[in-house]
């Protein structure tokens, strides 16, 4: 749908991605213009001013041939819309770009009505967008120009405009609360009323581990979008709006970076996975989960009751993934592992073993011989260092992820090769990517998270 017009606005949603833009409030304008019980809103500044502009031009000036970029993606982006002469794009879509899925019931064509906001700087632009697409239909709606790819969309937003809008929502404002206003995006998700739009995406989170946790079926997401002078930043907030409290995760300071040896490219850390998987099996039955999993719960939690690592590290053909956990009883964690091969009903190229309080997995043995050894440890590697530096990540998280760009993409690069080729070396314009850190933490009934990207 939207055949012409959607590319318009891909490109200025694009646009704050790898540009940036002005304000546009606490969380876009367009709040006000959508209704209360909106599935997903999202809105997008494409004023192209403001500190987030000069901050994402300055980050593009890091890589070669930066400069300029952005006027060409836009022009480019103006011509695939259809726009003649001196038109520009961004006076046709204006200085905020709103998106919007409703909730209710689903359209004739099994999706749920989606309807584009936009209050254009040039109406004459805007009206040469908008006769360049087929199947489009817009009218003006308080203020807004509104498209849909039907008119049973649009009329379904109009009737859902007769009660309260987005902006007077106290879930929305508690979802949103303290996040920055000054964003190149916004983001917003119900889930109770994305479960109603999308019927059967409701179903796979009730059927899944995370919808038997108490709360944990329907909850609410925002999370913003900002340029910052050494890269970009995701800042959001999970809620839950089941009247109980998500599950909370007791911060803590990783110690296995110490243990684990430099020279690690990803790594995810996490802390008492015992104790969900614990309240998981009661959720199953208790005891009885046994018979429904294969293995008790309760035996796989008592395995991962403390600090847990799972990192990846170069190798020869393949990169090699362990897993290292904090044990107190090394005799019973090595059975529990055993019997989990076991289970596997086939011999599986790993190996594994169990020493000064720790379990190990991994996909390598010199992985173990490594982590028994003397050599430098992750948290004395320049470039994870650096990363969370950049990142801003606390000392205490609810859990983090780190992944080493300049060490992942060769991977990818080498997917193809043969086994033993040498792969190719990343392009010089992802030589300015430093690491992706992602991290979170809770406050209250609040869940928490941040990704960082790092560009240097």
């Amino acid at each position: 749908m939207f055949v012409r017009f959607v590319p318009a606005v891909l490109a200025c949603a694009l646009l704050p991605l790898v540009a940036g833009c002005g304000s546009s409030g606490a969380a876009g304008g367009a709040a006000a213009a959508v209704p209360e019980d909106v599935a997903v809103y999202v809105s997008l500044d494409t004023s192209f001013e403001g500190d987030q502009w000069r901050a994402v031009s300055d980050l593009l000036g890091k890589f070669p041939d930066g400069e300029g970029t952005l006027e060409s993606f836009l022009d480019e982006a103006t011509a695939e819309a259809g726009l003649e002469g001196d038109v520009e794009l961004r006076d046709a879509v204006g200085p905020e770009v709103a998106v919007a899925i409703l909730s209710g019931p689903i359209g004739t064509d099994g999706e749920p009505p989606v309807v584009i906001l936009t209050q254009p700087d040039d109406v004459d632009a805007f009206q040469e967008l908008l006769d360049s697409s087929d199947g489009t239909v817009h009218a003006e709606v308080n203020g807004w120009q509104a498209l849909a790819s039907s008119e049973a969309a649009l009329e379904a937003y109009r009737d859902a405009l007769a009660g309260p809008s987005l902006e007077d929502s106290d879930v929305f404002a508690d979802t949103m609360d303290d996040l920055p206003g000054n964003a190149l995006a916004h983001l917003y998700v119900n889930g109770e009323a994305l479960a109603e739009a999308v019927p059967e995406l409701g179903a796979d989170l009730q059927q899944s581990p995370f919808g038997m946790i108490p709360g944990g079926g329907a909850g609410s997401v925002g999370a913003v979008l900002r340029a910052e002078g050494n890269g970009l930043r995701v800042e959001g907030r999970m809620l839950s709006t089941g009247g109980e409290s998500l599950p909370q995760s007791e911060p803590y300071e990783a110690e296995l970076t110490e243990e684990v040896p430099a020279g690690a490219i990803a790594l995810l850390s996490f802390n008492d996975l015992g104790s969900a998987l614990e309240e998981y099996g009661d959720l199953l039955g208790g005891a009885g989960a046994a018979g429904i999993l294969g293995f008790d719960l309760a035996d796989l939690g008592a395995l991962f009751a403390g600090e847990t690592a799972v990192y990846v590290s170069p190798g020869s053909p393949q990169p090699a993934v362990t897993l290292v956990t904090q044990v107190e009883d090394e005799a019973a964690a090595l059975q529990s592992v055993e019997a989990l091969v076991g289970l596997a009903g086939e011999e599986l190229p790993i190996a594994y073993e169990a020493f000064d309080g720790l379990l190990a997995v991994s996909s390598s043995q010199e992985e173990l011989d490594a982590l028994r050894g003397d050599g430098p440890r992750l948290d004395q590697d320049d470039a994870f260092e650096e990363a969370l530096d950049a990142a801003g990540m606390p000392d205490e998280t609810t859990g983090f992820a780190y992944v080493d760009v300049q060490g992942i993409v060769p991977l990818f690069l080498g997917l193809g090769t043969p086994l033993g080729a040498e792969a190719e070396a990343p392009s010089e314009y992802l030589e300015p990517l430093g690491g992706v850190v992602l991290w979170g933490s809770n406050a209250g009934d609040v869940q928490r998270f941040t990704v960082f990207l790092g560009i240097d």
